[in-house]
């Protein structure tokens, strides 16, 4: 019990913007024995526990730590059915039943502004426009945590940018760090030995997928590109993994290059190039399978060999979108090609 109690007592007496001296009174005990509580070198009489969840206004359950353990494992028990979802849709509507749930624990909105955003990322009509506002001001109004502010206003920034208000998203844009003064970035000189190796590591990774977004998403949604320029950049983006991950060893990044791989292709089969036109589709293929089934493992390249994988078990419906992709009409000059046929023979297995 004194494991957990004492972070309790510290965190409801901060919440009430009360003192020791106020909870101690309360109960008529001393400071001292307050301060050990929270200290964590002794615990609250067991007849006191309902008496102190009372001047809080929580149950004593709560008071142990217990309504936090069960909040985490409903949490996760709503991650995995999420992970499990078949569609961005459906993933939408299992946190909308989290926060209806849990209206206030700010994870659950973090998590649920996340899938929002995603299930309206290909809609034109953009239904969750105004949830997803609501929830990004929600979350840096109320939450304390870097990550879950920054992400909010990463999500703002996108979603006012696709309705069109550019100035909006120019606001949101400008309460982001620099990239230099990312807390990525300054654990480099603040880290030490293989830990500081780790992390460096990590921003190298972090920073060749940085280039695969700007070069392969945001620089072509910017500007009309000849297919001669595109199959250099998509190119380029496939060597930097492939000096990274010297040893094949894609990891994770194996879903970035099957999507460099797919790109290639459609750049070939505008041009009626059917060789290449296959050879990449096949590449792409056989990348994504390699990302569904690879299990975990310790990186060996040489830069990134402190790092390990750890296996996605949502990534099996990256085969359903590649398989989609494939069905555009600019495949139909080779789709009756035997060795196309195949490719998506194979690819169904992973459906």
């Amino acid at each position: 019990m004194n494991i957990t109690i004492c972070e309790s007592l510290k965190e409801y007496r901060k919440n009430k913007g009360n003192t020791q001296e106020d909870i101690a009174e309360y109960l008529g005990i001393s400071i001292q024995a307050v301060s050990k509580w929270e200290r964590g070198e002794g615990f609250p009489d067991i007849t006191l526990l309902p008496n102190i969840a009372l001047y809080y206004n929580v149950s004593v359950d709560d008071l142990l730590g217990v309504g936090k353990i069960q909040l985490a494992k409903k949490i996760e028990e709503y991650r995995q059915r999420s992970n499990a979802a078949s569609d961005d849709r459906e993933k939408a509507a299992i946190w909308k039943e989290a926060v209806y749930e849990f209206p206030n624990d700010l994870s659950v909105l973090h998590y649920y502004m996340g899938a929002l955003f995603s299930s309206d990322k290909n809609n034109e009509e953009f239904n969750y426009t105004d949830e997803i506002i609501k929830t990004g001001e929600r979350l840096l109004n109320e939450s304390v945590y870097d990550w879950q502010r920054y992400s909010a206003i990463q999500l703002l920034c996108y979603t006012y940018s696709r309705t069109g208000n550019f100035e909006k998203a120019k606001e949101y844009a400008g309460r982001a760090p620099i990239y230099y003064v990312t807390s990525h970035e300054l654990y480099t000189r603040a880290l030490q030995g293989e830990e500081a190796v780790a992390n460096i590591q990590g921003n190298i990774m972090q920073l060749t997928d940085l280039i695969e977004l700007n070069i392969c998403q945001e620089l072509m949604r910017k500007k009309e590109f000849a297919n001669k320029e595109k199959i250099y950049m998509y190119n380029y983006v496939l060597n930097l993994f492939g000096l990274l991950f010297s040893d094949g060893d894609f990891g994770f990044y194996y879903c970035r290059t099957s999507n460099c791989y797919i790109k290639l292709a459609g750049c070939y089969a505008d041009e009626k190039d059917l060789e290449n036109t296959i050879k990449n589709l096949s590449l792409s293929a056989e990348h994504l399978i390699k990302y569904i089934t690879q299990p975990d493992y310790k990186h060996t390249s040489f830069l990134v060999n402190k790092h390990e994988y750890k296996r996605d078990n949502s990534s099996s419906n990256n085969s359903k979108e590649l398989l989609e992709d494939m069905q555009e009409q600019i495949y139909d000059f080779c789709r009756g090609d035997k060795r196309f046929i195949a490719i998506e023979e194979k690819l169904k297995k992973y459906e």
